[in-house]
């Protein structure tokens, strides 16, 4: 009797608001029906083939979607090593990347589900510089996400960490080539785990938390849990000025009223290491973005903390900061990037830490857009210098690198 008064309220009101929300709209607004069900009452319209960044099937009588994406990154570097460090210089075309993905929803969008894999699995040092690739393929993102309202998402398989906004850019919407020299030494990668987002303010405001199998020997990407050890993550985003898409660098979409977006993260890791015994570790980021009328700013701090059982404290952190401007709109951009990251006086010894006591990193980028970030062009210069412990000789490397990059 109670839905049927609401039902009845409804239909008096609806010509008020038609020019707004269908009638099916209130109803799941009011939670006297769910989304499926509206979806379902509405009528099945016949299914479709279409691109929609991505080529999508959608089978609306089932509530059943899907959509394929390739990722295809092509790469020829120039390296220009320091011979006084006993390094040769090296010419190298490579694929950089080669991905596909399937994605889509279930249920009239209650679920989501992504499978992505990756056909070249390469090493790269922490500069992000291809050093051998191996002709296999690697799980990159496997998971199902229940979508519980518009604002509100849990997800659960295999996925990036919500710590680092940088590492969390698509592939494809890099300013640059490659992500920055601190990025690639701070991120804590992709991890099976558990994790929960959510929208408020009309997307003013962003949350997310999430906790993963964590960080001990034997853990990472397409490994399970070895321990009851875990890493948890919570990071905490404020969109202060307009609303912005943090995962997309550089204004490509020329953005006509100022965006501002600042951003947060914190992790804590209590895990088992091979090399340092039992450690807990913090990991803190705090990131600004600017976008306006095709100018672009992005900024990242990392701080972290290994407090082992044995032995110190060891502290790194580090910092990038880059700026890119659109010279004819939509199509040519020019982009600078400095990145540093200080070693703790040697303590810390991951990627090109290893032996140095700071490590720094210039980025210079000219890139064309012929659809967007679908398919463009990157020219990237990039000088790295190491500053070594003791009396050595700072390494110093310069790298010319050209890219294409398609997403289809």
């Amino acid at each position: 009797m109670r839905k049927l008064s609401i039902v009845a309220g409804l239909l008096l009101l609806a010509p008020a608001v038609s020019q707004a929300k269908t009638l099916d709209d209130l109803l799941v607004e009011k939670g006297v029906i769910t989304k499926a069900e509206a979806m379902s009452a509405s009528g099945a319209a016949a299914s479709k083939t279409w691109w929609n960044q991505g080529t999508r099937w959608d089978f609306p009588s089932e509530g059943f979607t899907s959509q394929l994406n390739t990722t295809i990154q092509p790469r020829y570097t120039f390296t220009d090593a320091d011979e006084n460090a006993g390094q040769k210089n090296t010419s190298s075309f490579d694929m950089h990347l080669v991905a596909l993905a399937v994605s889509g929803t279930a249920l009239h969008e209650e679920f989501s589900y992504k499978l992505d894999a990756q056909f070249n699995s390469a090493n790269a040092d922490t500069s992000g510089s291809t050093t051998t690739t191996n002709a296999t393929t690697s799980l990159r993102d496997a998971w199902l996400q229940w979508n519980a309202c518009d604002w509100a998402h849990i997800r659960m398989g295999q996925f990036k960490t919500q710590y680092d906004r940088q590492f969390n850019v698509n592939d494809n919407t890099q300013q640059f080539a490659d992500n920055s020299l601190a990025s690639n030494t701070f991120n804590l990668g992709r991890q099976n785990g558990l994790g929960a987002w959510g929208d408020f303010a009309d997307g003013m405001f962003q949350a997310s938390a999430g906790v993963f199998n964590g960080q001990s020997t034997g853990e990472g990407q397409n490994r399970p849990g070895v321990d009851t050890k875990e890493t948890g993550i919570v990071a905490l985003r404020w969109n202060a000025m307009g609303k912005m898409d943090v995962q997309e660098e550089g204004d490509i979409n020329w953005t006509e009223d100022m965006a501002v977006s600042i951003g947060g993260a914190y992790a804590y890791s209590d895990a088992t290491q091979t090399i340092v015994g039992d450690f807990e570790q913090n990991n803190i980021a705090a990131d600004v973005n600017f976008k306006w009328q095709g100018w672009s700013l992005h900024g990242e701090y990392y701080y972290q903390t290994m407090n082992p059982d044995v032995g110190e404290d060891v502290k790194p952190s580090g910092f990038y900061a880059q700026a890119g401007y659109f010279v004819d709109p939509k199509k040519v951009e020019v982009a600078v990037r400095y990145s540093y990251v200080d070693c703790d006086n040697g303590a810390f010894t991951q990627g090109l830490c290893s032996g140095s006591d700071s490590v720094n990193e210039v980025t210079v980028g000219l890139s064309y857009y012929w659809w967007k970030h679908n398919l463009k062009g990157q020219l990237n210069y990039v000088y790295d210098n190491q500053n070594v412990l003791g009396d050595g000789d700072n390494i110093n490397t310069d790298k010319w690198m050209f890219q294409l990059s398609s997403y289809f």
